[in-house]
């Protein structure tokens, strides 16, 4: 089925072991999208009651019919399992550059299972899956992890890479998965999972490129978008002041997610704008590939106890 590759990985630790299997084109059609596959590949591989951070529960990474696309915003993938946060449904959603290599190793998903007696990450491409012993990264952040370690390691500029670090290690509920220097897949702790299963980061490579059914809507849709998006004025708004913008109106009307959506204001909001961010740190705008509204912030904080520091969130 055009969009798809048709072939999700399954991969146990336990076993050191991996195996594909075919995706028929029915279970695309009714569930399109990531998310869709994702949760149907959930239920499919855990039984009812497994603890999350057993060896029976999985994790999954999942690609949508526009990853690695010209579509704008196409550059997210999401990742899928048993929460050990709330202890029901963990779906939690990533930009940056490690969904178009996920995609390009030639599976719309991911699935790991079992967990591995020493700490390992693995390296998985469209051609082997190679377990690699990461006993010397135990304990490092995910900087040192991700830069400094693994993807010096790899050696492959085109490669996507995922990692947790000591909070994931040591099973914090809410430990998330980091790509880059600052991008998260966040919500519902599945930086526990990977830590319960010792798996200290994935990287992701391949020359494999997803087909689309008309590329040439896709090329229109990209130089109608490109030629009105960028002026549109929430465009624009996004540009300057990234999601920051949203904690104002959100916040008024009950909406902004505060301790774990337990409560829907925060009574110090002001602390969280744009216009407080400025206060400490010169801030630019920073997108995703293959999206304009550059919704990040990267920051530089100026002066205090850590001058110099960068970060970027959105």
């Amino acid at each position: 089925m055009k969009g798809f590759h048709n072939v999700v990985l399954h991969i146990d630790l336990s076993q050191r072991s991996f195996e594909e299997e075919a995706i028929d084109d029915s279970v695309y059609r009714q569930l399109l999208g990531g998310k869709g596959l994702g949760t149907h590949l959930l239920l499919n591989n855990t039984k009812a009651g497994v603890d999350p951070l057993s060896a029976d529960n999985v994790i999954i990474f999942a690609t949508g019919p526009v990853t690695d696309t010209k579509v704008y915003g196409s550059c997210r993938f999401g990742a899928f399992s048993k929460s050990p946060l709330t202890g029901i449904y963990c779906e939690s959603y990533v930009g940056g550059k490690a969904a178009e290599p996920l995609s390009r190793t030639g599976y719309d998903a991911v699935i790991i299972k079992g967990a591995s007696e020493k700490p390992v990450y693995l390296e998985i491409s469209n051609k082997k899956v190679i377990f690699r012993d990461a006993s010397h990264l135990w304990g490092k952040d995910t900087f040192e992890t991700f830069f400094w370690a693994i993807k010096a390691e790899v050696g492959r500029k085109d490669a996507g890479i995922i990692v947790i670090g000591p909070a994931g290690e040591k099973l914090v509920k809410f430990a998330v998965i980091e790509t880059e220097y600052w991008r998260s897949l966040a919500r519902t702790g599945p930086g526990a999972v990977m830590g319960s299963k010792k798996v200290k980061g994935v990287v992701f490579y391949g020359d494999i490129k997803r087909q689309v059914a008309k590329p040439e809507v896709i090329n229109k849709l990209w130089d109608e978008l490109k030629a009105t998006g960028r002026e549109n004025p929430a465009a624009k708004k996004y540009y300057g002041e990234g999601t920051l913008q949203m904690i104002p109106g959100l916040n008024k009307v009950g909406a902004f997610p505060t301790k774990y959506w337990s409560r829907g204001t925060y009574d110090k909001w002001q602390n969280l704008t744009i216009d407080a961010l400025k206060t400490t740190c010169t801030v630019r705008a920073k997108a995703c590939p293959k999206c304009y509204l550059a919704c990040g912030n990267f920051s530089q904080v100026m002066e205090g106890k850590t001058p110099g520091v960068k970060n970027c969130g959105s």
